[in-house]
């Protein structure tokens, strides 16, 4: 907690200084969902090869949206094609990647006969950009296989609505966020004590509510504001050596043997993506020191991500006296016949300890994130495979994070679905709140 914290405060204070693991991004969300938000708002959640688009209805206040969804996918071409070819999709329009986007709000809206309708539309963007605004970011790389020629630099705020007006649609986006602040703002709709959104899935990040005091390198907000939201991007914490002594062999054979190397460092411990990979590589070495299995190593065993991180759910869902799942995974994922019921008490040890060690860590950065709030009530908006399917780890986390904030600090995990498209309209519903009452 006192390292990340530290690496919080640097974050804050100091702008553009490459040494600092948490930037600490400013999502220039000063104002989050009240919950008497009402109206019709358009979510665009691109983050991939597929992408939505959800129309989200406030009916009343405190009341869940009605959602109305559609998916696309987007072809090989559009992906890496240039940014000034022409291509032909879908039999909607020859054009670049966004006004290809663009044509799909369209047969959206026309499918729905809202096509003339005036709307305000929430972008979930999640590619890296540098956030200039609540509806301004500059794109500043692609990832997942894309590489849009011609992009890099360019607002894709700027880029999505000049692509729609063209199309003569009448929708304009008011905010570009990503899915963890997106969970925070769902979930805010219906609980104002939220003010931290947590993703833990196949990759992990957090966004909280800061007082604007705190964050020194913020100087482009009105003085009438007193708090925003910060994308902690707390994935990358550790970049730097600080969490070293935490790391293990096996977190550093990981490392080493990523796509990126040296990045990530916090996520490669706790988030999905890994945690599975982590368990092969331990079981691994206890069965060529011949601790288990009598020395024999499966096949399995030597084949990378041979371990999805699913079987650690599955062996933790056995009872403690009993082994059905941790026994059906050995005799028919790693084919083997023989292990005794040591062996099978040392695999359940060794996945359960490296998942509550992973939702250990993520709780002491919510401790820390609750010091930060500084609040006697904080809902903490999560979301994320690990932490819904994972049977013991949001258990762990809510021990673990009791025994590290102050007694005078209450708080509750809650399960935010769908920030990225709930979220998404909710911040655009209380961003048009805000401007009509300025």
């Amino acid at each position: 907690m006192r390292i990340m914290n530290t690496e919080m405060i640097k974050g804050l204070t100091t702008p553009n200084d490459m040494s600092n693991d948490l930037k600490m991004i400013n999502t220039y969300v000063t104002s989050l969902p009240l919950g008497n938000e009402t109206g019709r708002y358009l979510a665009l959640d691109l983050g991939g090869t597929n992408y939505r688009l959800l129309l989200v209805t406030f009916e009343a206040p405190k009341t869940p949206p009605l959602i109305e969804a559609d998916v696309y996918t987007i072809s090989k071409e559009l992906q890496v094609g240039d940014g000034e070819a022409v291509i032909f999709c879908f039999n909607l329009t020859k054009t670049k990647l966004f006004q290809f986007i663009a044509g799909t709000v369209k047969s959206f809206l026309q499918t729905r006969n809202l096509q003339d309708l005036e709307i305000d539309l929430g972008f979930t963007f999640s590619f890296p950009v540098n956030q200039q605004g609540l509806n301004k970011g500059k794109l500043m790389r692609w990832t997942k296989g894309f590489d849009v020629k011609g992009t890099i630099g360019k607002d894709v705020v700027e880029l999505l609505n000049s692509a729609m007006k063209t199309l003569g649609l009448k929708v304009t986006c008011r905010a570009l966020v990503n899915d963890t602040v997106g969970a925070l703002a769902s979930c805010a709709f219906l609980d104002p004590e939220t003010a931290i959104g947590l993703i833990v899935g196949t990759g992990t990040n957090a966004a909280y509510v800061e007082k604007l005091s705190n964050a020194k390198k913020i100087t482009d907000l009105p003085p009438t504001v007193h708090s925003v939201v910060i994308n902690t991007e707390w994935g990358a914490f550790g970049e730097h050596g600080c969490i070293d002594d935490f790391s293990t062999e096996f977190d550093k054979h990981i490392d080493v043997n990523s796509i990126n190397p040296g990045k990530q460092i916090f996520e490669k411990m706790i988030s999905g993506m890994y945690l599975g990979e982590v368990v092969r590589l331990i079981l691994r070495k206890l069965a060529t020191e011949g601790i288990i299995f009598d020395g024999a190593v499966p096949e399995r065993l030597n084949v990378v991500d041979g371990f999805p991180t699913y079987f650690l759910s599955e062996v933790d869902r056995d009872p403690t006296h009993l082994f059905y799942s941790t026994e059906y995974i050995l005799r028919e994922a790693f084919q083997m016949t023989r292990f005794t019921t040591e062996d099978l008490k040392i695999v359940r040890y060794v996945c359960s300890s490296v998942a509550n060690r992973a939702a250990s860590f993520v709780a002491a950065g919510i401790a820390c994130l609750l010091n930060r709030v500084d609040r006697p009530r904080t809902t903490i908006a999560v979301d994320g495979s690990l932490f819904k399917f994972h049977p013991t780890f949001a258990r762990t986390m809510v021990e673990v994070i009791t025994k590290l904030v102050p007694s005078r600090c209450t708080f509750r995990l809650k399960l935010s679905e769908d920030g990225s498209g709930k979220g998404a309209g909710a911040l655009v519903a209380a961003a048009r709140r805000e401007a009509l009452s300025e």
